[in-house]
C-alpha cells in the first residue's frame, strides 16, 4: 500500500491559523497538554508546528509568515462565536483547571451533559473556541 499521510500525523488534522506561533505553541503545550511533534521553519524563521493530542495531531500557522496561510488567505476568527474543536481528555476538571492557569478562558465550566460527557468550554489565546470532555458512561 503506498503511504498517502505521513506516519507522525493523523487522518483528519484541524488547522488553525494564530498571530504568534511560538507563543501559540507555548500555550497549546502548557495549556492543553499537547505534544510538540515538529516546528515548520525556514531561514530560522518558525511559519507553523505540527502539535498532537492523544492519537490526533493539530496545525497551526502563523498568519504572518506562513505560506500556507497566505496561500489560502486563511485568518483567525473575527469573533467568539462560531464552530468549536470538541476533544476527549481523561479528567475534564483537571485540565479546566490547567487551562485557565495557563491563560484560556472560561465560556462555560465542567459541567455533566445529558449524552455523558463531563465537560467544559474554554476559548485559546488566539479566540477558537474548545470542548473539552471526559466520558462518564456509568453517570
Amino acid at each position: 500500500m503506498i503511504n498517502f499521510q505521513p506516519a507522525n500525523l493523523s487522518r483528519l488534522s484541524p488547522c488553525v491559523v494564530v498571530d504568534d506561533v511560538e507563543k501559540s505553541i507555548d500555550f497549546y503545550v502548557r495549556a492543553f497538554g499537547f505534544a510538540l511533534i515538529e516546528k515548520h521553519e525556514r531561514n530560522g524563521v518558525v511559519s507553523g508546528a505540527a502539535l498532537k493530542f492523544g492519537e490526533v495531531s493539530f496545525m497551526i500557522f502563523d498568519k504572518s509568515k506562513s505560506a500556507y496561510a497566505a496561500a489560502l488567505k486563511l485568518e483567525k476568527p473575527k469573533s467568539k462565536a462560531g464552530s468549536s474543536i470538541y476533544a476527549y481528555c481523561p479528567n475534564v476538571d483537571e485540565f479546566y483547571t490547567n487551562a485557565l492557569t495557563y491563560g484560556a478562558e472560561s465560556l462555560a465550566e465542567p459541567k455533566d451533559s445529558f449524552w455523558g460527557d463531563r465537560f467544559c468550554l474554554l476559548l485559546d489565546i488566539d479566540g477558537y473556541e474548545w470542548g473539552f470532555a471526559t466520558y462518564q458512561p456509568d453517570r
